[in-house]
């Protein structure tokens, strides 16, 4: 399992605190008096346990069953490492009007949108998430992003997981609808249909109560963009957009956010 870094080092600290009181203690125990306001789950507490045990950080005194009421000891201090979150700042330059941006790009060491999309995609190894409102196939435009298609369908011949959160897919099926096809024709073409998730997430009557906004493409929990452009034409073509390309301990963060709001739409394929 993996550890969200921020909470590790929450249920570390609580740990080390506990026993360095207490000595030695059963688990149960120890996670019964944590009382940080900061949420944890029993699971991201147990992993944290049995990987201290792993590394030597803590010692198993007694082993019992159930494996919660047994009692552990501090070692030594956790040790965790030294995460560092890296950010560049990412835009689209409106390409139809010469406004001379990409020398303050070069001066600042700025990130083409495109550029920062395609290197996100290429290094995906097992989860690429995707939150783009208005994803339409023009993006594949020559003066776009044409190798958009190539570079998602190397991801899913990787056997990467695409799961992609969008809008209004129900509410206009023939217009919306239309416009994620060619990603479902593209993952059936491969075989690869099962790894392609598209969930709607827009609740609206007479007016909208609900929907997603935001612009997202993450790979696994180690890289993401959030910013202004997604993945149309009109947004890396026309319009100016600024972003954030984060390397680092945050985008586990992200990654919660991004699958909490996908658990809630509805699942178009």
């Amino acid at each position: 399992m993996i550890i969200n870094p921020n909470i590790e080092e929450v249920i570390c600290n609580h740990i080390q605190d506990f026993l360095c009181d207490s000595k030695a203690s059963s688990i149960k125990d120890i996670r019964q008096q944590y009382t940080s306001s900061i949420p944890i789950t029993k699971a991201e507490f147990i992993n944290t346990v049995k990987n201290g045990i792993d590394s030597g950080t803590l010692a198993m005194v007694i082993k019992k069953n159930p494996w919660e009421d047994s009692v552990v000891r501090l070692i030594k201090p956790f040790q965790l490492p030294n995460f560092k979150t890296k950010t560049s700042i990412v835009i689209s330059r409106p390409r139809l009007r010469e406004l001379s941006l990409e020398s303050i790009e070069k001066r600042n060491n700025q990130i083409d949108s495109v550029d920062c999309f395609r290197k996100i995609i290429r290094s995906t190894k097992t989860c690429l998430r995707i939150c783009s409102p208005f994803i339409e196939e023009n993006v594949l435009d020559d003066s776009s992003f044409p190798d958009l298609r190539k570079l998602l369908s190397d991801a899913l011949k990787r056997d990467v997981e695409i799961r992609l959160l969008t809008r209004e897919l129900f509410k206009r099926p023939k217009i919306r609808g239309n416009e994620v096809q060619w990603l479902i024709d593209m993952a059936t073409d491969l075989g690869k249909v099962d790894n392609l998730k598209i969930i709607d997430y827009h609740f609206s009557e007479k007016h909208v109560i609900s929907s997603t906004h935001a612009k997202l493409i993450i790979a696994d929990f180690d890289m993401a963009y959030v910013g202004s452009a997604e993945l149309r034409m009109n947004n890396l073509v026309a319009n100016f957009e600024v972003g954030c390309l984060i390397e680092g301990i945050q985008v586990f963060g992200i990654c919660e956010v991004f699958d909490f709001m996908f658990s809630q739409g509805s699942v178009w394929k």
